[in-house]
């Protein structure tokens, strides 16, 4: 069965969300590829792959429930940040807050209309946000431990690429920063 108009219309306007998310976290990469924190580029760089792949998700939802695609631009993503690291994953938090707020809203949107097998669907959404909120608050509250101890900042730089590029499992990825 097709989504109600009104649930498709929110989806593709997540679409564009999640691709403007992965634009977001590119720029941030490019920012920090000019600096010493190649560690966080590949971290942003990470971030910015897994956002894709949840545009695409909802894309290929939207595709097998027959329902209409409708794709918009995107904005250019900022590349220049504040030199201090802990600026941009303030950044990379409100942004994370703002996407599970509009998957609070589809699934809303999803139980006023009784579309339950987007509910279902969003379910995975849901949980990924818990993730990923959890995981950048936890390297904000790191960098804020951090300061401007350069020592400490290069670790947490090296933790970063390390988890970056560590094997996860599909259905469970590291939620806790360097732990």
């Amino acid at each position: 069965m097709i989504p109600p108009s009104s649930v498709q219309k929110a989806i593709n306007k997540q679409i564009k969300n999640e691709l403007q998310a992965h634009y977001n976290y590119l720029g941030m990469s490019a920012h920090f590829e000019k600096t010493a924190y190649l560690g966080f580029a590949t971290w942003m760089r990470t971030q910015s792959s897994d956002e894709y792949t949840h545009a695409m998700k909802l894309f290929d939802y939207l595709r097998e429930r027959n329902a209409t695609i409708e794709l918009a631009a995107i904005d250019a993503p900022k590349t220049d940040y504040d030199p201090q690291p802990i600026e941009v994953f303030k950044i990379s938090l409100a942004q994370e807050q703002g996407v599970t707020q509009q998957i609070n809203d589809i699934y809303e949107l999803a139980l006023k209309e009784k579309d339950y097998a987007t509910l279902q669907f969003l379910t995975w959404f849901l949980q990924e946000q818990v993730e990923e909120e959890n995981t950048v608050q936890d390297i904000v509250d790191r960098l804020n431990l951090a300061g401007d101890n350069a020592a400490a900042l290069l670790r947490l730089d090296s933790e970063a690429a390390r988890n970056a590029l560590a094997p996860k499992p599909q259905s469970v990825k590291w939620s806790h920063f360097g732990r």
